[in-house]
């Protein structure tokens, strides 16, 4: 009878808990992006265990606020360097006659129109033509700057939320551990313990690897297409740098945002003889991109820092696109280390788990 009762408590907990992340989602986006930095954040607080003032480590408090403060400047430098070009983006997109544009690219149009039908990747009933204008009508550049100003307001109250929090998870680093580990029965408390300690520091690893994959590619596709002679180099660098963290398909949608804005910024180009052989260019760029990536960052990022095969990870992340789309693929990794943590503390007596679990 106690047994039930138990597990009908248990039961009621964890729906409740459930409800609450749901209606309280945005809260709860707060406290994963507040964790987020308070583990990129923990290299940067060991540091600062180093300086002594009268033979005394420095305050946590302190700190905590310096730690922040770096993690504020970094973010706050990127973004102060690149949001002028941004703008300076937005202002050439909404000066852009998109119909005056499709009149002049009317023989490529129709070229392709006609590629397209003959290899019956387009209805013929269709036209390439009217469906770029349908495209160019639903993109009101206007209605997407007034919603980006609208999004500013609201990220002002999340910065604001995510700042207070990743101090104090700074500041008091057990305070998740000791929540979780009142509220686990003590027979536990060691595996719980155990697990903790393994997520932290694989996890840890794994952010920190990312920021530098962001770096590294940001760098890599600005000078390379800096020294091709095109326009906005360094914002398309870092828009492929960012979208890349989208396992797998990240690139592919970078790359194509790195067309789309050299072509903006290159209207004036005969298309034959000029923008073809630019868009080639873009392409052989991000095609270098994806080599180094591939073959460097992703093996060292992805498979060494979460110590996983990288079949391993392929798998979970297509998975993980398959059933939640592009969000699902991007906290994949992060979740599929959690679950293998607590997997190797809780069911290590299975095969299977010691087989994936074997690295960790």
């Amino acid at each position: 009878m106690i047994f039930s009762f138990r597990n009908t408590v248990t039961l009621i907990s964890i729906i409740i808990s459930l409800i609450l992340i749901f209606y309280l989602k945005t809260v709860v986006a707060y406290l994963v992006v507040s964790l987020v930095l308070a583990l990129i954040g923990r290299p940067i607080m060991k540091w600062l265990d180093g300086p002594k003032i009268k033979g005394k480590s420095l305050p946590t408090f302190l700190k905590s606020g310096i730690t922040l403060t770096l993690l504020l400047c970094l973010f706050f430098g990127v973004f102060s360097l690149f949001t002028p070009l941004v703008v300076d983006e937005i202002k050439i997109f909404s000066s852009i006659d998109f119909e005056s544009v499709l009149v002049e690219l009317d023989d490529p149009i129709n070229d392709l129109d006609s590629f397209l039908k003959e290899n019956h990747l387009l209805a013929q009933s269709s036209t390439l033509k009217n469906e770029l204008s349908s495209l160019v009508k639903l993109t009101d550049i206007k209605l997407i700057f007034n919603s980006a100003i609208d999004i500013l307001g609201n990220s002002l109250i999340a910065l604001f939320s995510i700042l207070f929090i990743t101090f104090f998870f700074l500041k008091e680093k057990d305070i998740i551990n000791n929540f979780i580990i009142n509220i686990t029965p003590k027979k536990n408390i060691d595996q719980i313990q155990n697990a903790l300690k393994n997520v932290k520091s694989l996890l840890t690893r794994y952010f920190i690897g990312v920021i530098l994959q962001i770096a590294i590619i940001t760098i890599i596709v600005s000078i390379g297409l800096s020294l091709l002679g095109i326009k906005n180099a360094v914002l398309i660098g870092l828009l492929a740098g960012i979208i890349n963290v989208i396992p797998y398909v990240g690139p592919l949608i970078g790359a194509s945002l790195g067309i789309i804005i050299g072509i903006s910024t290159n209207l004036d180009l005969e298309f034959y003889t000029q923008m073809i052989p630019l868009i080639i260019k873009i392409c052989l760029v991000f095609g270098t991109m994806q080599l180094v990536d591939n073959f460097i960052l992703q093996p060292i990022i992805f498979s060494n820092s979460v110590k996983a095969h990288p079949l391993e990870v392929f798998l979970v992340v297509i998975s993980a696109g398959t059933i939640w789309g592009i969000s699902g693929m991007v906290i994949a990794i992060p979740f599929y280390t959690f679950l293998r943590v607590i997997a190797k503390e809780f069911l290590y007596e299975f095969k299977i788990i010691q087989e994936l679990t074997k690295n960790i």
